[in-house]
């Protein structure tokens, strides 16, 4: 049985539509009745375009990325005193990463789709939130108890290898190599630059892969200091140093951290964690230098009293060598009187000229007063009281003329 093929149908258009810009007029208008007038919206700039105009991608970001997106504009007629009024708060520019709180319509274009208008900003808000977030982290840090390990380590008393992380051609950098390139040419310290990125998206791993470098130095040969410098910033290019992990990285190095980021006022987590926070590049440098001459001058002073000790101990060792001399000199000198009166005294003996054998012979012994012997006449005085000792006996005489 075969089966007849149906024929096609053919169909009309709807003889009723809508053009595209009418149905786009129509969300513009739902919109418009929708949102009367401008709302604050908060939001973080993921991209910004400068075209005179500046163009703006918002997010809001969640746990799993990326909640709502949309674009915004802030018109040049508005755009000097917006930007003038976060500049003066914030001491930067509007730029990617920062949340921010803005005052805008909502509007609807049938050619350009949906935007938002931005007619005022509250930069007090992006100050605040760095704040905060600045809170947030300081806290984690101390849970994990090591916001203050790198302050335990022990303050260099000189300096001979030292890690330096700036910005690639920073001004910062040119201000601290002014004051220690002197010491690199005269082979005082060995300084090693590595380079790394301070603002932006990339600013965090820039970093850490920065300090993991000067980490991997540090177990090659033992570093003195890691130093982190940057010229002068906005509150909003500082706020990109307030990162956890590269804090934690700080914080656990192993050598003193020494910040030198350009500004007083304002606080950032490196600084905080740091073992020495400097204002600027250049005391970050004359910290060095000082420590340097410092080291110099206590040991021009070792040595000299090494030398003036040595000096003293010289003349100390000469003078109880002499003073030995002396005393075995003299020891000697006496040592030899008497083995001579000891050899006499045998030689005598030996010959019978003992005074017990003398006198045996018929002599006597001449005494005087004093019981010393009398050996010539000359000693003899008139009137004197002598004494002759004979074998047998004594007697006491007198000198009468």
């Amino acid at each position: 049985m075969t089966r007849r093929r149906k024929k096609a149908e053919v169909t009309r258009p709807p003889e009723q539509f809508l053009e595209l810009s009418e149905v786009l007029e129509y969300v513009g208008a739902v919109i418009a009745r929708g949102v009367p007038g401008a709302v604050w919206v908060r939001a973080e700039i993921a991209s910004l375009t400068d075209r005179r105009h500046l163009y703006l991608d918002l997010v809001q970001l969640g746990e799993d990325g990326e909640i709502a997106k949309c674009r915004a504009t802030v018109w040049a007629r508005e755009r000097y005193e917006l930007e003038g009024k976060f500049r003066r708060a914030t001491g930067g520019a509007l730029e990617a990463g920062l949340k921010v709180l803005l005052f805008c319509t909502p509007e609807f274009h049938p050619q350009y789709g949906f935007s938002l208008h931005i007619l005022d900003i509250a930069p007090e808000f992006t100050l605040g939130d760095a704040v905060a977030r600045l809170g947030i982290m300081r806290e984690a840090l101390v849970r994990e108890g090591v916001y203050g390990l790198n302050r335990l380590l022990p303050a260099p008393d000189d300096y001979a290898r030292v890690a330096v992380i700036s910005p690639e051609g920073a001004a910062g950098l040119g201000d601290f190599r002014r004051e220690t390139d002197a010491l690199e040419a005269a082979g005082v310290i060995d300084f090693e630059y590595l380079e790394a990125t301070f603002q932006g998206r990339e600013a965090s791993g820039s970093l850490i892969r920065a300090i993991a470098q000067a980490r991997d130095l540090h177990a090659h040969a033992p570093l003195d200091a890691l130093v982190v410098l940057r010229g002068g910033g906005a509150v909003t290019d500082l706020a990109w140093l307030n990162d956890l992990d590269v804090a934690r990285a700080l914080a656990t190095f192993p050598a003193p951290v020494i910040t030198g980021l350009g500004h007083a006022r304002d606080d950032t987590l490196p600084d905080e964690v740091a073992h020495t926070r400097m204002d600027t590049p250049s005391k970050a440098a004359a910290l060095i230098v000082q420590t340097v001459a410092a080291a110099a001058a206590q040991a021009t002073q070792d040595v000299r009293t090494i030398r003036a000790s040595g000096a003293q101990a010289y003349v100390e060792a000469q003078s109880r060598t002499q003073w030995a001399r002396d005393r075995l000199r003299d020891a000697a000198a006496r040592l030899v009187e008497r083995q001579r009166a000891d050899v006499d005294a045998l030689m005598r003996q030996a010959l019978g000229l003992t005074p017990e054998r003398t006198l045996a012979r018929g002599y006597a012994l001449v005494r005087g007063a004093g019981g010393q012997p009398v050996t010539r006449a000359a000693q003899v005085t008139a009137g004197q009281a002598l004494t002759l000792d004979f074998q047998d006996g004594t007697v006491n005489v007198r000198q009468e003329g």
